[in-house]
């Protein structure tokens, strides 16, 4: 049986009869939103990391009272101010199995829609499209990002014939 050690505003940190300590965290969202020219949506954002900024796809926690399908279309459009006429899960995979519970869903949104949210929100300073070639450029400090553009990449490279992307 599991014992709580600690409990903040978002995590909890728990350790079993084994000793091992586990980070409780909420489920998150990343979203792949390509554009009809092949480009993607990546955001730079201040988050608590060395340098203070990373360049990332779309992404965020799944709030309490929502499914990870809403959580995914509300962080698509507080992030970049875009609907997506066509979703698809990619993946649900754990962000680092024997340290914590958080789950990771990737998403791969299409038929994108601009909606509005001229102003980016909260630690996102900047959105921008790239070419996935370079989005991986980019993304190379985000593990998260990266994975979620080797699945989209590897899913529109299926769906489209073409074997690469980008």
């Amino acid at each position: 049986m599991a014992r709580e050690i600690f409990t903040g505003k978002l995590i909890s940190v728990r350790v079993d009869e084994r000793g091992y300590e586990l980070v409780g965290h909420p489920p998150a969202v990343v979203i792949v939103a390509v554009e009809r020219n092949g480009t993607v949506w990546l955001v730079r954002s201040q988050r608590p990391v060395p340098d203070g900024t990373l360049v990332e796809v779309p992404a965020g926690l799944v709030d309490p009272d929502e499914s990870v399908d809403e959580a995914a279309r509300r962080e698509l459009r507080e992030e970049c101010g875009l609907e997506a006429e066509s979703w698809e899960e990619l993946a649900s995979a754990y962000s680092s199995p024997g340290f914590t519970d958080e789950r990771i869903h990737v998403y791969l949104a299409t038929g994108l829609r601009h909606v509005g949210g001229e102003e980016a929100p909260g630690p996102v300073q900047e959105r921008f499209t790239a070419g996935f070639e370079q989005a991986v450029d980019l993304c190379a400090a985000n593990l998260q990002s990266l994975a979620a553009l080797l699945l989209a990449s590897r899913r529109l490279a299926r769906r489209d014939g073409t074997g690469h992307r980008g």
